[in-house]
């Protein structure tokens, strides 16, 4: 059950389908993004996370996440993600537009039923 949710809400990050992310998650949904720059981000609510997807898929003209590991545990779930995106624009980190990322990271997903309630990127 955990694991379909979770393909479902990646699949539609590729397919830069924010409604089908967004049915995956829960309407008070938590989002955090930490990154090893020093950057974070911390999202309540499923409106807030549709605006902020919207924006963030426009600053990649290619982006892929693709799921390395994943461990499931009660209500929770861990994987090691790997992303590529190509930066549509210049990026506040200091990745120039045309530039070609590839990172790898860590999720951290908590359940309410068979939706996600907090989602935590770590890279």
């Amino acid at each position: 059950m955990y694991e379909d949710t979770i393909n479902r809400y990646i699949s539609s990050y590729n397919d830069r389908d924010i409604e089908g992310m967004l049915d995956c998650v829960t309407e008070d949904v938590i989002f955090e993004n930490i990154s090893n720059a020093g950057q974070s981000m911390k999202l309540v609510g499923r409106a807030q996370m549709g605006e902020v997807a919207e924006l963030s898929g426009n600053a990649f003209s290619y982006r892929r996440q693709r799921l390395i590991n994943l461990v499931i545990g009660t209500g929770k779930a861990a994987a090691e993600i790997e992303f590529e995106g190509k930066a549509a624009v210049d990026l506040p980190n200091g990745v120039r537009a045309g530039e070609t990322i590839k990172i790898r990271g860590a999720s951290f997903f908590e359940f309410r039923g068979r939706l996600l309630s907090r989602i935590a990127d770590y890279s």
